[in-house]
Formats: structure tokens, C-alpha cells, sequence
């Protein structure tokens, strides 16, 4: 009995221990992560409408998106962040569109999909398919990737019908 409520009480202070050095952790990095999140997106976002001189974040039904303008101030299209649930992960990606809802350029953000099979989604040859398309536009599948591929063309396509007026 004596030995079992040592052996009891050693394996608390093990977990409150190492239950306390986590907090620590997460409480320095996590700032850091955010920061360096926003960063990336940041540069997602400056790739996808490289001519803009301003980006402005706007909201939509609780929906966050950008307007890229040009130096006058005038509307050069709107930059969203998408996101869907694919084969084996979230797809995340920065798409951005003309004034009128035709895609521009699409660029994945984060996909951890069946390597040679899921990731066809970060291919140019599809990732290029969406150019000049509207969200009422046909979007072939990937075959072999279809749900990774059905997952991001839904994702971008619900954004898409939100934000445009």
C-alpha cells in the first residue's frame, strides 16, 4: 500500500511537472507562431495580386477577404483565403480574382495529402485550370485525387459565390 501511493504520487509530480514546462512552452512560441502565420499569408497574399499597391481587409458575413487596389485606389479584385476538408488533411489556399469574379491565380497554402497522389492539387497544370473561370464554371477533378481536387474546387467556389456581389 505505502509503495503504491509512492509510485502514485512520483507519477503526479512527473505530470504536473512536465504539464507546467508545456504551458511555458506554448506561452513563449505561440506568439511566434501567429506572427510568422501571418507573415506567410501575407506573402500568399502579395503573390496571388503582385500589382496591387494596397490590400484592404474587408468582412462578409463574418467571412474575411481582401480587396487588392491599384495606386489611384481603384478596385484591381479581391484576394480570399479558402480552406476545405481533402482526403487526408485541410487544404488551405489564397486565390484571387478580377473585380468581376474570374480567378486569377490560386496558390496552396498548407495540404498534407497522399504525397503522389493528393498533392496533384499543388500542380500548375490544375492549380492553372481555374484561371479565367467563375465560381457558376465547370472545374475538372484530378483523376486519382478526386476528393483532394473536389475538395479545393468546393472551397474555392462557396467563397467565391459569398464574396461577390
Amino acid at each position: 500500500m505505502r509503495e503504491t501511493t509512492r509510485y502514485i504520487t512520483v507519477l503526479f509530480l512527473i505530470c504536473l511537472v512536465a504539464g507546467v514546462f508545456l504551458s511555458a512552452v506554448f506561452a513563449v512560441t505561440q506568439p511566434v507562431i501567429e506572427r510568422t502565420r501571418q507573415e506567410e499569408m501575407n506573402a500568399a497574399i502579395k503573390a496571388v495580386v503582385p500589382q496591387a499597391a494596397k490590400i484592404e481587409k474587408e468582412s462578409k458575413q463574418g467571412l474575411a477577404y481582401y480587396k487588392a487596389l491599384d495606386p489611384a485606389g481603384g478596385l484591381l479584385g479581391y484576394v480570399f483565403i479558402c480552406e476545405g476538408k481533402g482526403y487526408s488533411s485541410l487544404i488551405r489556399s489564397v486565390v484571387s480574382t478580377d473585380p468581376s469574379g474570374k480567378i486569377l491565380l490560386i496558390k496552396v497554402l498548407e495540404q498534407n495529402e497522399t504525397p503522389g497522389i493528393g498533392t496533384k492539387i499543388t500542380q500548375n497544370s490544375f492549380l492553372e485550370s481555374f484561371q479565367g473561370k467563375t465560381f457558376r464554371d465547370k472545374i475538372d477533378t484530378i483523376g486519382g485525387a478526386t476528393i483532394s481536387s473536389s475538395a479545393m474546387i468546393r472551397s474555392i467556389k462557396s467563397v467565391l459565390e459569398q464574396i461577390l456581389p
